[in-house]
């Protein structure tokens, strides 16, 4: 995705951030320092922050349920409305796992 840069590698998944989430925490954060000083922007940052961590947690159930099917996920992009894995492919068949060879 454009405009977004790397943070990190889990393995093998590429964590990004887009530069809206960056613009995004900079305005929680004038915003909140604006209102009530620091203390206030630095608490409404680490908000947020731990906010896009359980976004990347969930994320991350789907790259390892995509996983279990066969299917590799490349990365994952954090924005400010959430998160945004990119599975390789969609298994064509629900609930299947990889083809599996004939019984004799």
């Amino acid at each position: 995705m454009i405009w977004s840069f790397p943070i990190g590698t889990v393995r093998g998944t590429v964590v990004r951030v887009h530069l809206t989430f960056l613009l995004f925490l900079i305005w929680i954060g004038g915003s909140a320092f604006a209102q009530s000083g620091a203390r206030a922007a630095l608490e409404g940052v680490v908000l947020v922050l731990l906010l896009f961590l359980c976004v990347v947690l969930h994320e991350f159930g789907h790259v390892f349920a995509a996983r279990r099917y066969g299917v590799k996920t490349p990365d994952i992009t954090l924005l400010p409305i959430g998160g945004v894995a990119r599975p390789e492919r969609i298994p064509r068949v629900p609930g299947r796992r990889r083809a599996q060879p004939p019984t004799p």
